[in-house]
């Protein structure tokens, strides 16, 4: 599994996703609460991996960088 480092652009917790941003590539990726390995916040440095889903690329295995 790949691990990329990227930050929260907007997580809203009571719809349970939200976006992040890889800051050299500008690349963004959905999150799904599913896929949240500990809780994250808007602004927050998170490490992630990506899967391919029907919907596309997405965000999985989601943790903030820092503990």
């Amino acid at each position: 599994m790949t691990w990329f480092q990227g930050v929260v652009q907007f997580y809203l917790p009571a719809k349970g996703y939200g976006y992040i941003r890889i800051p050299d590539t500008r690349e963004e990726f959905y999150v799904h609460r599913k896929d949240l390995r500990a809780p994250i916040r808007t602004g927050q440095t998170v490490i992630f991996s990506i899967a391919e889903t029907r919907h596309g690329l997405q965000a999985i295995e989601v943790r903030p960088a820092e503990p």
